[in-house]
């Protein structure tokens, strides 16, 4: 049984998950080149000393260039899974959504860990706290857009499930 049969969001309404699902695709596609790109402004020396970056407290000369690479692999990552999402949506195989559905899980717990690191490290701020609300107010958005494609996969999975009868003598 899946958990959507629509996909609703303030943007967008449709009316299968389908075309919802696919939606999801091209906007995380989108999210991820902007983000690549932000990332490769700060890495070049751009402004990283906003207290909402997740590049923040990193030092320009060591760990802003680690941990911006590990970000800009793993957004390239994303794009690649959501080309797959679409393709394993179109072809109705439901292994190439598992990469998406488990590498965007992963990206909504470091939205909930960030928020949280927000609030911790930072909470004497008004400023950090209207960050984590506005981070977790797009983590909900996220974790709607999941639960859209994890919709999906039920409805591919539910098509796929062979019914077996069993008969007795």
């Amino acid at each position: 049984m899946p958990v959507l049969k629509t996909c609703w969001t303030p943007c967008i309404w449709i009316s299968n998950v389908k075309r919802g699902s696919e939606a999801v695709a091209f906007y995380t596609l989108m999210f991820s080149v902007v983000l690549i790109t932000v990332i490769a402004y700060m890495l070049n020396g751009g402004e990283s000393s906003q207290l909402y970056s997740p590049l923040f407290e990193t030092d320009i000369r060591d760990s802003m260039q680690a941990v911006g690479g590990f970000f800009i692999f793993y957004l390239l990552l994303l794009i690649i899974f959501s080309i797959l999402m679409v393709v394993g949506i179109s072809t109705k195989t439901r292994g190439l959504m598992l990469p998406w559905l488990i590498s965007f899980g992963l990206v909504c717990a470091f939205q909930l860990i960030f928020g949280l690191w927000l609030l911790g490290g930072y909470y004497i701020y008004l400023d950090s706290v209207l960050a984590a609300f506005v981070d977790w107010l797009w983590l909900a958005y996220n974790v709607y857009c999941w639960l859209c494609v994890y919709s999906m996969y039920q409805i591919i999975a539910e098509t796929q499930t062979p019914n077996i009868y069993l008969l007795y003598p």
